[in-house]
């Protein structure tokens, strides 16, 4: 966080997260006035859902100009089956070759930890991957 607000003094105009609990209140600190937070990750319970739901309400209620917004939040838990259309849809495309994913690193998944940590350094561009071959 430290090297956006250097790089971003003034800050964010938008901030994308698909992590979701406390990502909300670090991406919201990072906007400037008139920023938007999207969100995207799915609450893993109802009450999760209720409370990040809460969570958008107040934080849309102060008066600072920036905003929440959530998509998709909570539909893989009410229907999964648009989750599991979008899914299908984009193996499609990724084994067709139309879409390609970024590979920032991959690590074993015993590595996990030092996977997580490079992801929390902020320092990634792309996709980090788990590798777990002994239970393919």
């Amino acid at each position: 966080m430290e090297v956006i607000r250097r790089m971003e003094p003034i800050g964010l105009d938008a901030v994308f997260d698909g992590m979701g609990g406390e990502y909300l209140r670090r991406g919201f600190s990072l906007l400037k006035r008139g920023g938007v937070w999207v969100g995207y990750a799915n609450p893993r319970s109802l009450s999760g859902m209720f409370q990040l739901l809460s969570r958008v309400l107040w934080l849309n209620l102060l008066p600072n100009g920036r905003a929440v917004k959530l998509y998709g939040t909570g539909a893989s838990f009410l229907d999964r089956r648009p989750f599991l259309e979008d899914w299908a849809a984009l193996f499609r495309l990724l084994a067709e070759g139309k879409i390609a994913p970024v590979i920032a690193a991959k690590f074993p998944i015993l590595e996990a930890r030092k996977a997580n940590e490079l992801l929390e350094s902020g320092q990634v561009v792309g996709n980090i991957v788990l590798l777990a071959p002994e239970v393919l």
